[in-house]
């Protein structure tokens, strides 16, 4: 992929990863998924538009969508987390069977409502607002409030703090940006394609994540699409339980 980001050395044999970090992230969230896996091929994580220098340059869902389908690598792991989740699904979508596998952890499926759809839109409108008057520090504030994230107030205080420092590095209209590009009101419902695949898929959940956790068990379509879900963690498995998400990607990649 041409877009900034940071790259792994292979380290023993697997396919390549091509790993999508969430939003408010950054391409380190996957430093302790990666050093818990004990092999892998050269591994590419890359910033997502919006974030840290990556250029806010896709003018759609669908071109953001096709500016990563285009750059993956044949026979590659594809992964992403929450917002990367999203979009790692529609450029898996957007190249059938190109990829290896897909590992969406605390993924959507995209809204199947109109109504539903429009509430996103306005909620995402807000808070897109909300970074431009208020400014990025009150935007993390509110955003780290969220029920979504309160699991992780019960990690210990340096990855909480280092998570935040992360976060505030970003610059508040590239983040309104992406709301606007790239948030779930903009994301096609992907339902339809998910029951037709022959792509195989492995929706990753935390059990206190319970809305995504529902909605990824409704999906599962096994052998090719199935669900796992992680104890005592809740949707930033990255962070929470770096250690089953790669212990997932060792499975795909076996």
């Amino acid at each position: 992929m041409n877009a900034p980001g940071t790259r792994h050395a292979a380290r023993g044999d697997g396919p390549p990863l091509v790993l999508l970090h969430g939003f408010l992230g950054h391409p380190g969230a996957w430093d302790g998924v990666l050093a818990a896996l004990p092999a892998h091929g050269e591994a590419w994580c890359p910033w997502l538009p919006g974030h840290g220098p990556a250029a806010p340059e896709p003018r759609s869902w669908a071109e953001a969508v096709q500016a990563i389908a285009a750059t993956l690598p044949a026979g590659a792991l594809l992964a992403g987390y929450s917002m990367g989740a999203r979009l790692a699904l529609g450029a898996a979508m957007a190249r059938p069977g190109h990829v290896r596998a897909v590992l969406l952890v605390g993924g959507h499926v995209g809204l199947a409502g109109e109504a539903e759809r429009a509430e996103r839109a306005a909620q995402d409108a807000a808070r897109a607002a909300a970074l431009r008057r208020d400014g990025l520090a009150a935007f993390v504030d509110a955003w780290e409030a969220l029920p979504l994230f309160a699991s992780q107030r019960a990690l210990p205080p340096a990855a909480q703090a280092a998570q935040r420092a992360a976060r505030l590095a970003h610059d508040a209209e590239a983040l309104a940006w992406a709301f606007e590009v790239a948030g779930l009101a903009q994301m096609p419902d992907y339902r339809a394609a998910v029951a037709t695949t022959g792509q195989r898929l492995l929706w990753l959940t935390g059990a206190e994540d319970t809305r995504f956790d529902t909605l990824a068990a409704g999906l599962a379509r096994p052998p090719l699409v199935t669900h796992e879900r992680v104890a005592g963690a809740g949707h930033n498995l990255l962070l929470e339980a770096p250690q089953a998400v790669a212990a997932a990607l060792a499975r795909l990649g076996a």
